[in-house]
């Protein structure tokens, strides 16, 4: 699945210096196409915003775009973004579809295989240096109009992230569409880089790190899709 004529050794050293990194044309050609496919055509989206907001009645699932039911939604996770941290976005949790064996049709589950696979675990381990990391955990994600992601470091208290990764999988994508990956200063005031979701890209950083992916503009051409999730020591 990854491409045959990638040479990983300048990112790896880069990934090494900086704490970061974007691989372009990370995997083959034809995979690459696929997922986009899967993500534009066939995943049954939820909606996904921070675990403690409550929820509004029938926001498990994801609301049509342009709805009352959506604009309210969207409308509710900015007024609490305004305190704090909040998301708002359409997710598909992929390691728990797997394991309960839901939407057998999805390639999404051979991504799951894979990316928990020896050749693809080695591939981690050397390219981040963490001869430590045992897994990969992984959901796909859509920004859709004015959806966001606030400002955090992925650190979690009960999980060993050790890197976290963005498969981009959103053709053609502008920077003035907003979705941007942005990391922050220590002090969360000052954008220190910026990676745009570009088609066929990895996006890797240490953990933890302070970013954000910056709102999706009503002009964008199409939603942000992506694989993410973290390799994991643990």
């Amino acid at each position: 699945m990854i491409s045959n004529e990638l040479d990983i050794e300048p990112f790896r050293a880069r990934l090494r210096a900086h704490g970061r990194v974007q691989v372009p044309g990370f995997l083959q050609d034809q995979a690459a196409l696929r997922l986009h496919d899967c993500l534009r055509d066939e995943v049954p989206w939820e909606t996904a915003q921070r675990t403690d907001a409550e929820l509004a009645p029938g926001l498990l699932r994801s609301p049509s775009p342009g709805s009352g039911e959506d604009t309210a939604a969207l409308q509710a996770a900015a007024e609490r973004a305004r305190n704090g941290f909040e998301f708002y976005f359409d997710r598909y949790r992929m390691i728990d579809a797997r394991r309960d064996g839901l939407h057998p049709e999805l390639v999404l589950h051979a991504v799951v295989d894979f990316l928990n696979s020896p050749p693809f675990l080695q591939f981690a381990r050397h390219l981040t240096g963490d001869p430590a990391i045992r897994m990969v955990s992984a959901i796909a994600v859509r920004y859709r109009h004015g959806h966001f992601l606030r400002s955090h470091s992925d650190h979690a208290s009960n999980e060993d992230r050790a890197y976290a990764y963005v498969i981009n999988l959103s053709r053609e994508w502008l920077p003035d569409w907003g979705g941007l990956l942005q990391f922050l200063d220590p002090a969360e005031r000052r954008v220190v880089d910026t990676f745009v979701p570009l088609w066929n890209s990895l996006s890797l950083f240490r953990v933890p790190q302070p970013h954000v992916v910056s709102l999706v503009a009503p002009w964008a051409g199409s939603p942000r899709y992506s694989i993410t999730g973290w390799f994991r020591r643990g």
